[in-house]
This record gives structure tokens, C-alpha cells and sequence, in this order.
């Protein structure tokens, strides 16, 4: 190796941690040719509000894709402040939710942070990747997580902590109290509330930023109202702790889309009540018809998506041997699900997310795993 090699090669840092298995994501020429029912992601059931539609469509037609974007999004945090009735100066607009968890924590000096596992990967990353280490912190048994005074008896030690309301993948709600236990004990406390509006009754804690300036709530658009493929996240926080973050942040991922949607919001806002009111009665009835599936078990759900296991044992002797297996022949029949291999917190390669859509794409599925994994002749 020359010394030049051996130069690059010495400044290299290792991975905060390993990626997991990526998604199939066809490229965009040929995805009108695929006819696969995605139950991989976590948006909106209903899709992609027309409103929407047509204020892209309409901006696009007029150009503005060639315009600078408003990297302040005054128009964005105007609505925003409107919707949650709270001061302008309490959000901060940017792109995906894990860019927004980097600009919070890299605002803060290199710490201890708790994360509520099982998670997304991208939480690991975005911490590491600023410095932090990371802490896990969960309870085993339900998913459920635990309040912070019980850290201590488990000799776990954190300065911050970074938890979901409700939690991916397994769809578990955040409660109040739990929360109020971390804001206590913390420095820093971020709360990811990407799905929030798609929940059996979940409350948002965006209203605590007002009395608890050490809270940070992370909501997006994109599962909202079913739009990954353009994405809109946002901070919520004290004035004085989005000021402190935005000294830090580098907003030039804000997008156009940012300010073409912010009108579209406010008027699709209040529909998100006709949403959660489907979902009071779909997500447990897709617990129910997963549980009946041969070599299923389904983890307690709360949000559009169930956490499932899946093993063939006993005397069943199942047409599918793993997750693996099961995956491959629902693509086969048309159908996408989100295996769990990698995901921190979950030591097992037996785990898949299987997501809430509509009663027809869910029969769909489930008529789907019942054909396929049956017991074997």
C-alpha cells in the first residue's frame, strides 16, 4: 500500500452501525409496469390527497421547480402555526425526519442519548453520525417504553433521549407521563411523530414544547399524507430552542414543495380526523386476520402498521420456512412487506411490518398469506 493509500485509508471512520437489508425500489421508468400492493411503508391509507396533487402539478406547470426555494419556509411555518395555534418561531422546516433528528442533535454537545428500541436505523445513524452514543432502552416484554426513573435499576445512565410517538416498527403510542419522566431527567429530549395522526388515539406532545423547552417533536408530511417520495419534515420546540438549533442547521434541503403545500395542508388538516376514524376499526381487525395466519404472531398495535413473527414449527409443517421465504413469495403473488432483519433492538431474523391500507388491499393480503403459507399435504 503506498503512502498515499495508507493515508486515505487511516482517516476513515467506522459505521456507527450496520445497514440493514435496503428496500426494492425499482427504478421510475419501469415501476407503471409493476402491479405490487406496497405494504412496506407506513403513509396514509387513503394516499395522497388530491389537493396535493394538483398544487404539485400546477407549480410544476409553472416552473417554479427552477425557482430557489424559501429556505425559512415563512409560508409553511405560517400554516403550521395557524394548525397548531403555537408562535411562528416554534418550527423549523427541512426535508426527511432523520435530517431533522441530525440538525437537533448536532446542536447539542456529544452526549449519552436514549433511544427507544426496537427503531429505525436512521436513529442510530443520525446520532452517531453527530457524535452522540447511543443508549438503548427498552422493555422486552410489550414494546412499551419504559418510564425513566426505571433506567436506573437496569444501570442505564443517559443525558438525552430520542423516542417515537408511536413507535416503528412496533406501532406502540408514547404516553404523557412516560414522556414528562424523560424531560425530567434529560438535557434534550427529541419525539419522533411521523405517524401520529395515523393512530388509535394518539395525542400529540407538540403542545408540551410551550412549558418544556428541553422537548423537540418531529412531525412529517409524508406519512401524513401519503407522500414519501417528496418529503416535508418539521420541528416543533420552544422559540428559544429552535433558535439554539437553527444557529446549526444547514436548510438548504428545504424544498419548494415546502411552500406550494403549505395552503393544501391547512385546508387537508382537519380531514385527518375521517383517517384516524377508519383506522379505529381496520388496525385491530388487521391484528385479528394476521393472527389467524398459520406461523404468524402479531405484537399489540396502535398505529397503521403491525409488527409480526413468523416461524414454522411444530406439527403444522408450513408450506414457508422463514421471513425470507414468506417475502419473496408475496412478491411473487404482488405484494411488498418490510422484513425487520438488522433493525436495532430486535435480535431475532424473524420479525416483518406489515401496514394498514384499505379494507380491500388488506383482504387482498391476507387471502394471499393464507394461500401460501397453509400447511403442507
Amino acid at each position: 500500500m503506498g503512502m498515499d493509500e495508507q493515508s486515505a485509508f487511516s482517516t476513515k471512520r467506522m459505521a456507527s452501525v450496520a445497514l440493514p437489508e435496503q428496500m426494492l425500489c425499482p427504478p421510475y421508468d419501469v415501476r407503471g409496469e409493476i402491479s405490487w400492493i406496497d405494504f412496506s411503508g407506513t403513509e396514509n391509507p387513503f394516499g395522497t390527497p388530491q389537493s396535493f396533487i394538483d398544487a404539485m402539478s400546477d407549480a410544476l406547470s409553472k416552473g417554479v421547480i427552477s425557482y430557489l426555494p424559501d429556505r425559512e419556509a415563512h409560508t409553511l411555518r405560517s400554516v403550521l402555526a395557524r394548525i397548531f395555534a403555537m408562535p411562528v418561531e416554534s418550527f423549523l422546516v427541512g426535508s426527511t425526519v432523520s435530517s431533522m433528528i441530525t440538525a437537533v442533535s448536532q446542536a447539542f454537545e456529544p452526549c449519552v442519548v436514549g433511544v427507544s428500541t426496537p427503531c429505525p436505523i436512521e436513529y442510530v445513524l443520525a446520532l452517531g453520525n453527530t457524535g452522540h452514543t447511543v443508549e438503548s432502552i427498552s422493555s422486552p416484554a410489550s414494546f412499551v417504553t419504559p418510564d425513566a426513573d426505571l433506567l436506573e435499576n437496569r444501570n442505564v445512565s443517559i443525558d438525552a433521549a430520542l423516542l417515537a410517538n408511536p413507535s416503528y416498527p412496533t406501532s406502540r403510542l408514547l404516553s404523557k407521563s412516560t414522556l414528562l419522566s424523560y424531560l425530567s431527567v434529560c438535557d434534550w429530549v427529541v419525539v419522533d411523530e411521523r405517524s401520529i395522526e395515523l393512530t388509535l388515539g394518539g395525542e400529540s406532545m407538540a403542545k408540551l414544547t410551550e412549558e418544556y423547552r428541553n422537548l423537540i417533536v418531529i412531525q412529517s408530511f409524508s406519512e401524513q399524507y401519503a407522500m414519501p417520495g417528496a418529503h416535508v419534515s418539521y420541528c416543533i420546540a420552544h422559540p428559544d430552542t429552535i433558535k439554539e438549533i437553527s444557529k446549526f442547521y444547514d436548510n438548504t434541503g428545504v424544498s419548494m414543495f415546502a411552500e406550494v403545500l403549505a395552503d393544501a395542508a391547512a385546508q387537508e388538516h382537519p380531514k385527518l380526523d375521517g383517517v384516524r376514524g377508519f383506522l379505529y376499526s381496520e388496525i385491530p381487525w388487521m391484528q385479528c386476520m394476521l393472527s389467524l395466519v398459520p406461523g404468524i404472531d402479531i405484537f399489540p398495535a396502535e398505529a397503521n402498521y403491525v409488527m409480526c413473527s413468523y416461524h414454522n414449527g411444530g406439527d403444522l409443517k408450513l408450506a414457508i420456512s422463514d421471513v425470507n421465504h414468506l417475502s419473496a413469495r408475496l412478491q411473487l403473488e404482488g405484494f411488498l412487506i418490510r422484513k425487520l432483519a438488522g433493525t436495532p433492538g430486535l435480535a431475532e431474523n424473524g420479525y416483518f411490518c406489515v401496514a394498514v391500507r384499505t379494507r380491500q388491499d388488506n383482504e387482498k393480503l391476507i387471502a394471499a398469506l393464507r394461500r401460501i403459507v397453509s400447511p403442507r399435504s
